[in-house]
């Protein structure tokens, strides 16, 4: 199971996308961005996630 969040660089003005691992608390991947498409588009090269 994977969580996603926000995260933001540079005091706020750059923002990603942070996926967790809700199990182990631990980052599984990062972003550069926080659009809908980037994280559709990471969701469908993994099947086994959803």
């Amino acid at each position: 199971m994977v969580g996603v969040d926000e995260y933001a660089t540079r005091k706020g003005r750059h923002y990603g996308t942070v996926h967790v691992d809700v199990e182990t608390r631990r980052p599984v991947n990062l972003l550069p961005d926080r659009e809908a498409s980037s994280l559709a588009a990471w969701l469908a090269d993994r099947p086994g996630i959803g």
